[in-house]
């Protein structure tokens, strides 16, 4: 059946009268009566009684016109439908990623999602947790990666999983000794540190400021590899993602509190992703993360992939 004839049929009676349904839809008012001709003739049934001085329905009128406006409904959801996979398939995705998270948690994921997508444009941005939150606020950015830390107004934030933070040291440095390090032994000493706005450096200057201490500063970079060769030179303690430390050559890695964890989560804004290839990869990551938490669940802690 064709639809047209049904949305023709629907505005007549909406509008009250042909002339009426013409001007709404924007077309001649002898396209109208013939459309609705057509209608009744396909039928084989007398919709509206003529002549008409005031609309009104036949029986069958009456009977069909709930018919046509459900067809109406289920045509235009559908085409909603498949005009958000469309968008999931072949639309943008913009992502915002810390160091870390870039280089060795998205990867693997982000590529699975991609295979199976070849037309979507996808954009992945680096920053800090800070940074990526503002631009996600902003609209800037669909989504963003995040370690889960002092989540701002306006953001929906879900914890993926928790990885643990560990204190990495020269391999010369009479600390490698040692399995463990406390917090207080580790705001004590030069500091190799991620930019403000990173989530390791604000965990470290909240510990430093609940103790009434500042931390000493040896330097900053925001790449990890640049971080893993100051501190192989001596020049300061790092912590990194226990998942970023795996086979350092000069390096020792040692354990920190309990506490001492980077809980990585994907947020959006809280009136929703804003795009069709955001909601399908939260929908992915539901997947890929079994106990994707809600906000305020406990996270799953992972000892690395």
């Amino acid at each position: 059946m064709n639809l047209r004839l049904l949305e023709i049929f629907v505005a007549i009676v909406d509008a009250g009268g042909f002339t009426a349904a013409a001007a709404r839809l924007r077309i001649a008012q002898p396209a109208v009566s013939a459309a609705l001709r057509k209608l009744e003739d396909d039928l084989g049934a007398v919709l509206i009684v003529r002549p008409v001085r005031r609309l009104t329905l036949t029986a069958e009128g009456m009977a069909f016109l709930r018919h046509a406006r459900g067809l109406l409904a289920q045509a235009a959801a559908a085409r909603h439908e498949i005009a958000a996979l469309r968008g999931a398939e072949a639309g943008r995705l913009s992502i915002g990623v810390p160091a870390m998270v870039a280089t060795h948690i998205l990867p693997p994921v982000i590529g699975r999602f991609l295979a199976r997508r070849p037309r979507l444009r996808t954009t992945i941005i680096q920053a800090g947790a800070e940074e990526i939150a503002e631009r996600v606020l902003r609209g800037e950015l669909d989504l963003g990666i995040v370690a889960d830390w002092r989540k701002p107004a306006g953001l929906t934030t879900r914890v993926l999983e928790t990885h643990p933070m560990v204190a990495c040291v020269a391999a010369g440095d009479p600390l490698a000794a040692r399995e463990r390090l406390g917090w207080s032994e580790l705001i004590d000493r030069p500091l190799v540190l991620f930019p403000r706005g990173y989530y390791q450096r604000e965990r470290l200057e909240d510990v430093a400021a609940r103790a009434g201490r500042a931390l000493t500063l040896a330097a900053e970079a925001e790449a990890v590899p640049i971080i893993v060769e100051l501190v192989r030179a001596g020049l300061g303690v790092a912590t990194l993602m226990g998942a970023a430390t795996k086979n350092l050559a000069g390096i020792r890695v040692l354990t920190l509190p309990r506490d001492a964890v980077v809980p990585v989560a994907v947020c959006h804004r809280a009136d929703g992703p804003g795009s069709a290839a955001a909601e399908a990869f939260l929908d992915f990551l539901e997947r890929a993360y079994p106990g994707l938490a809600s906000p305020g669940a406990r996270p799953r802690v992972s000892r690395g992939r």
